[in-house]
């Protein structure tokens, strides 16, 4: 399978590789998606999560800015990934994972000078708040070093969007929501600065591909082409498509900057 053009270092959607260490009890580590703090980097077990106690406050949702500081809170986000890979650690081979493997990942050996991959059987349907996946959830790979995590968009069914998102915003003191939605096969690459150790031990730790939330909206004024008319509601709703003037492309530049605005980030976990 030949590898997916490479991104700049913002790319879409978050993958979350849990290291090894969150779990003691397991060899294996966890394949996270999703871009709220407060479900991504929730405990692996119910001995961690009943450790928590209600003197912790609730991390405020995701948000984002126009390019003239309108603030639209994320509310839901959801995608198709087709193509879900990982290459293999250097020196190993799919023998090495045997018995070690999610059902539904597999693994291929490196031929005809295409590096070795762990992928995942089938589209996953992954809901970015709740950082779920479908058909199955918990994805498990083997510890080892993983230098990115690639995808692309696809869609399920024809009349389906590859990416969704809605997000609330406060205009003229009334609440309103803007509504994204796109087909797409862009290709998805969540690159790590740095080659992701997932053998290393000591502190809990999580190496998490979140997206660059504020990106979305760079250089569309979205308030702005609301009091000029460029931009018009449906209601309390807004889509881009509607754009005109000032805003025209703004709901393609919108998708690009969607694509292209994934990134790795290590935290450690509570």
């Amino acid at each position: 399978m030949p590898s997916i053009p490479w991104l700049r270092a913002s790319g879409l959607a978050v993958a979350v590789l849990c290291l090894s260490a969150c779990d003691s009890g397991s060899d294996t580590t966890e394949l996270r998606f999703g871009i709220n703090p407060s479900t991504y980097m929730r405990p692996l077990t119910a001995e961690s999560s009943s450790r928590r106690t209600a003197m912790e406050s609730p991390l405020p949702p995701p948000s984002f800015r126009s390019d003239d500081g309108l603030v639209f809170t994320v509310e839901s986000a959801s995608a198709t990934l087709f193509d879900v890979r990982l290459y293999l650690p250097p020196g190993r081979e799919c023998s090495d994972y045997e018995g070690q493997l999610d059902p539904l990942i597999t693994c291929t050996d490196a031929v005809d000078g295409k590096p070795g991959m762990l992928s995942a059987r089938e589209p996953l349907e992954v809901d970015w708040m709740n950082a779920t996946v479908l058909p199955d959830w918990p994805l498990r790979i083997p510890p080892g070093i993983y230098g990115s995590v690639e995808a692309r968009l696809g869609q399920s069914a024809p009349a389906l969007p590859s990416f969704s998102m809605n997000a609330s915003f406060t205009w003229k003191d009334q609440r309103h929501v803007l509504e994204v939605a796109f087909p797409s096969t862009a290709p998805l690459r969540f690159e790590a600065r740095d080659p992701l150790d997932i053998l290393s031990g000591g502190e809990s730790a999580l190496v998490v591909g979140s997206l660059e939330l504020n990106t979305w909206l760079d250089f569309i004024p979205v308030e702005a082409c609301l009091a000029s008319g460029d931009l018009t509601l449906d209601g309390t709703t807004l889509r881009l498509e509607t754009g005109k003037g000032e805003c025209a492309d703004a709901a393609v530049r919108m998708q690009d900057q969607i694509e292209t605005s994934a990134k790795v980030l290590r935290a450690s976990h509570r």
